[in-house]
């Protein structure tokens, strides 16, 4: 009985996992979206001005979701169907949700708080990314949190 909960909750782990390095990619991309779309509604305005800004928040999701998506590769490689992912994959992922999230929220809520206060109007469509930014911020900041709650309360398997 007891296997059988460790593996049920390994296998959680990993397609939590990957939701997390989905949901964060797309966060990122959306972010890049809004100040693309504000650049290309603004005439005069140009991009470079704006790739610090998308970099500071951008990076992070997507630094985080690379590093994820090489924690489950590896665990996929590695593990047998029905068998557990080894303490090491677990461990990656404490490790890499753990660093990821603080820096996802400082970069992620300063690169939206910057994109909100361009005086982006309402039906623009980088008013509607900036928008639909705010739910992918949170859903990615919540599954990277829900993630590294799994991967903490995770046993890895014993060692044969």
């Amino acid at each position: 009985m007891r296997s059988t909960r460790v593996s049920r909750s390994g296998r959680r782990l990993i397609q939590l996992s990957v939701s997390t390095a989905l949901l964060e990619t797309v966060a990122a991309a959306n972010l890049t979206l809004t100040y693309l779309l504000y650049v290309a509604e603004q005439p005069g305005s140009n991009v470079a001005g704006f790739v610090p800004i998308m970099a500071i928040g951008a990076v992070p999701f997507l630094v985080t979701a690379g590093l994820l998506a090489w924690a489950i590769v590896s665990a996929g490689s590695s593990v047998s169907p029905g068998q557990l992912p080894p303490p090491q994959v677990i461990s990656r992922l404490r490790i890499i949700t753990g660093f990821g999230l603080p820096f996802m929220i400082l970069g992620g809520l300063w690169s939206g708080l910057a994109a909100a206060l361009l005086g982006l109007e309402q039906g623009s469509a980088a008013g509607f990314a900036i928008t639909l930014y705010q739910f992918t911020f949170l859903a990615a900041v919540f599954v990277d949190t829900v993630t590294l709650v799994v991967a903490l309360r995770t046993r890895a398997a014993p060692q044969a």
